[in-house]
């Protein structure tokens, strides 16, 4: 049943980040003088983009399922609490190695900022 729920819970977060995703308005440049040069386009083929569309619709439909069904609710959130303490005990046993890494990171920062010309005063 946990395992049930885990793929649950997943697949809930899924759809909702495809939801998410779909109902970001679309921009598109026009009138651009130079191409962008270090960005890549994809474009998915029809196929792919229906078994996108069926799978995000499957997933869609199982989380209104979960939330509708207080047993598989009540399972996803036994399991998402589960999640949130072991992320914690994760983060509780490696703080000195977290703590390491960030003043790494925060000197490797200062170093590059110093490295960088001042800009020009007004």
């Amino acid at each position: 049943m946990r395992r049930i729920a885990l793929l649950f819970v997943l697949i809930a977060g899924l759809a909702a980040a495809s939801a998410a995703r779909s109902q970001q308005p679309v921009t598109t440049r026009a009138n651009t003088a130079t191409p962008a040069k270090d960005s890549v386009v994809l474009k998915a083929s029809p196929e792919l983009q229906k078994s996108l569309d069926q799978l995000a619709a499957s997933i869609q439909a199982l989380a209104q399922r979960i939330a509708s069904d207080p047993e598989i609710k009540t399972a996803a959130m036994n399991v998402a609490s589960g999640f949130v303490t072991t992320a914690q005990q994760v983060i509780a046993e490696q703080s000195g190695v977290l703590e390491e890494a960030l003043k790494k990171a925060a000197q490797q920062i200062n170093a590059a900022q110093k490295d960088l010309p001042s800009p020009p005063k007004k």
